[in-house]
């Protein structure tokens, strides 16, 4: 799931920023914020919080 800021919407393109998927994946599901049923207070960072982070290859984005 990624929550994400609606830039601008045109007919049936939208334009969002702060996604988290691969180019060319497809969006099956869109749904408007609701805070009261989208914030995510108990979150964690579960089996990678113990985990040491590697810096992304050079020239990836």
């Amino acid at each position: 799931m990624s929550i994400v800021k609606l830039i601008r919407r045109d007919k049936n393109i939208l334009e969002i920023e702060g996604v988290d998927v691969l180019d060319k994946t497809p969006l099956l599901d869109i749904k408007p914020y609701i805070p009261r049923f989208d914030v995510i207070t108990g979150a964690t960072e579960g089996w990678v919080a113990d985990k040491e982070w590697r810096p992304k290859p050079e020239g990836r984005e």
